[in-house]
């Protein structure tokens, strides 16, 4: 899976983001974003925002990646977001209760 890094601001803050090009996500396509975001928590970088314009389908596994990686960015004090996610995302996490958990935002 090719992810695309950029940085922005969100409400005044600096932000690294990954886009996820695939659009099935799952276990085995996801480790290189947990290495990624350990990079970038090394290197200072605390706030993280994934984002999922391209993404039509997570399965049980890619759920279980991202809570791990929001509990890594929470960890050391960062704050992770979410971002563009389709309709169909929106409702799995809504399924699954993760959009109580996740801060989910359309930009």
């Amino acid at each position: 899976m090719e992810i695309k890094k950029s940085n922005i601001k969100i409400n005044s803050t600096d932000f690294v983001v990954f886009e996820l090009t695939d659009s099935e996500i799952g276990l085995t396509n996801l480790n290189d974003l947990k290495d990624e975001i350990v990079n970038e928590l090394n290197s200072g970088n605390l706030n993280i925002a994934i984002d999922l314009k391209n993404v039509l389908v997570i399965n049980s596994s890619g759920l279980g990646i991202f809570i791990g990686c929001m509990n890594r960015v929470k960890t050391a004090k960062g704050t992770f977001k979410i971002l563009n996610p389709q309709d169909k995302i929106v409702n799995l996490f809504k399924i699954t209760k993760l959009n109580l958990v996740f801060d989910i935002m359309r930009m």
